[in-house]
């Protein structure tokens, strides 16, 4: 079933602003970045392999996704890896609900014919049931693709056919979202582009329940397009209930970080997502839209949001770090590559905790943090 955005931006002729990662604030070294933005902080953090999925959890420890380990790094907030996760395949992106479960979108390999074949896969880690002992903790599938979406990537890993998990997301009630993307979508009611919908129990829900699971377009570029996600995140404050951005890959798509929210509809009009920021029409002629709309990203691959509802976005190709408020106005706490030593290269992840970012700097093999000063002073 498929439901519509109440505003649609396809077809608009606006193109918005491009924001050139030159003109933004630069981070070197222990300098703050931009005018008291950030003051990054030493030591750098390094020992991890391609680390890219990252979260602080709900018990203050922070866990990183290594794809190049297949594993998932157990790190105190004082910088100590504590431990690693036993074997988890490609693990891309991890949250962890109030229950101390982790969740991670990954892969798992099965036997078909005497062959094995890799699909998309949810595993669990129950970390509460094993004294928070990482290493000693099972690693359960909980749910992952049938075969027939089986995973196939070309030398450069490019996804060539099958379904992919790139994020997932906890909600308040320990129910989960998780963005899949894929290049078969002329299916209306499964298409491989959808965000999914998971129960605490990791069933999911049909799509028939809109006002749980969006079904929005499966391709195009317009600003309901769902194609190519690459990460996703959801609110902590229950004022945002079901709210969830995205962050998109699509090179044709002007939109590639969106919030979506649940409109309830009425006798007359149709429950729908839409979007939570201001989006008025006549604003788009004279290119006032609000930043976070506009064309500035290149591949914006994951995003969080801090205890004000701030969003932070970061790109991998801009090698760069961008803040918006809640209107989706870009703050100058954003900032682009350095060119000292300590710049980010191909940043993959990104969480928030006590006014620190924690970012996966996924070229260098390292998280990097960085203290909001103005908080502070």
């Amino acid at each position: 079933m498929i439901f519509a955005v109440a505003l649609v931006l396809a077809g608009c002729g606006e193109k918005g602003k491009i924001v050139d990662p030159a003109t933004l604030p630069q981070a070197s070294g222990n300098q703050a970045v931009g005018d008291t933005s950030y003051i990054q902080l030493q030591p750098v953090w390094t020992g991890f392999y391609g680390p890219k999925g990252i979260k602080v959890g709900y018990d203050y420890i922070l866990y990183v996704t290594e794809p190049d380990s297949n594993r998932v790094a157990m790190v105190e907030l004082s910088g100590v890896i504590v431990g690693r996760s036993k074997y988890v395949k490609n693990p891309v992106a991890i949250t962890e609900d109030r229950r101390f479960n982790l969740l991670i979108a990954c892969e798992f390999d099965t036997l078909v014919g005497g062959k094995t074949v890799t699909v998309a896969a949810m595993a669990k880690i129950r970390l509460f049931n094993y004294s928070h002992d990482i290493a000693s903790a099972a690693v359960e599938i909980v749910h992952h693709e049938n075969v027939q979406s089986q995973i196939v990537r070309d030398a450069a890993g490019r996804l060539v056919s099958g379904r992919e998990y790139t994020g997932v997301a906890v909600l308040p009630d320990n129910s989960y979202y998780v963005t899949r993307s894929g290049n078969s979508n002329s299916s209306s009611v499964d298409p491989d582009n959808m965000v999914l919908h998971f129960d605490k129990y990791d069933r999911q829900y049909s799509t028939d329940y809109i006002d749980l699971v969006p079904v929005l377009d499966a391709t195009g570029t317009g600003f309901k397009s769902i194609a190519m996600l690459s990460g996703i995140c959801t609110f902590s404050a229950r004022q945002f209930g079901t709210d969830f951005i995205v962050t998109q890959l699509d090179p044709a798509n002007t939109f590639k970080v969106k919030w979506f929210t649940f409109s309830a509809g009425s006798e007359l009009i149709a429950p729908s997502w839409s979007s939570r920021l201001p989006l008025d029409p006549a604003k788009y002629a004279s290119g006032e839209m609000p930043d976070l709309l506009s064309n500035i990203f290149v591949s914006p691959v994951a995003v969080t949001v801090d205890d004000r509802s701030n969003i932070y976005v970061v790109d991998s190709q801009l090698d760069s770090l961008m803040k918006f408020d809640l209107n989706g106005n870009l703050l100058h706490e954003s900032f682009g590559p350095a060119k000292a030593p300590g710049s980010l290269l191909k940043p993959s992840g990104i969480t928030y905790y006590n006014k620190i970012v924690y970012i996966s700097d996924t070229g260098h093999n390292r998280i990097m943090r960085y203290e909001l000063s103005n908080d502070f002073r």
